[in-house]
């Protein structure tokens, strides 16, 4: 009879391998706004809006993009109310309020985005001639 043992080696490389990823299925809450860093790097934000039970509340997520050429598709071709799917990386942010309570703030940086459905175009503003 042979006995069998696992051992499992943990190390200090294996920290790098730690991350925290989220996938969102929602829709385009917001128009996207672009910010300049300190640094001159251009980036987008937006909002996603997500109701994962038909009678559940709205879940509201803030998205971050740096990746240029998402940057230049969502600009030009995801209208509001689109609906999308997001994969992002995440992660939670402690802060001090100005009454010095503590708050935490989740961060979603987009690394993949697919158009799942776009928003309806704007409709152009009507003008009434009066006679």
């Amino acid at each position: 009879m042979f006995l069998r043992t696992q051992t499992r080696l943990f190390h200090a490389t294996a920290k790098k391998m730690d991350f925290s990823k989220m996938s969102i299925v929602g829709r385009i809450g917001s128009e996207f706004t672009e910010y300049t860093s300190q640094n001159d790097k251009r980036y987008l934000k937006y909002s996603i809006a997500s109701q994962p039970r038909r009678d559940g509340p709205t879940n509201w997520y803030n998205v971050t993009v740096f990746n240029e050429q998402q940057m230049n598709f969502l600009t030009q071709y995801v209208r509001k109310g689109a609906l999308v799917y997001v994969e992002a990386d995440a992660a939670n942010y402690t802060f001090e309020r100005e009454d010095k309570s503590k708050g935490t703030s989740l961060s979603l940086v987009q690394r993949d985005f697919n158009l799942l459905r776009n928003g309806k175009p704007e409709e152009p503003a009507t003008t009434e001639e009066s006679e």
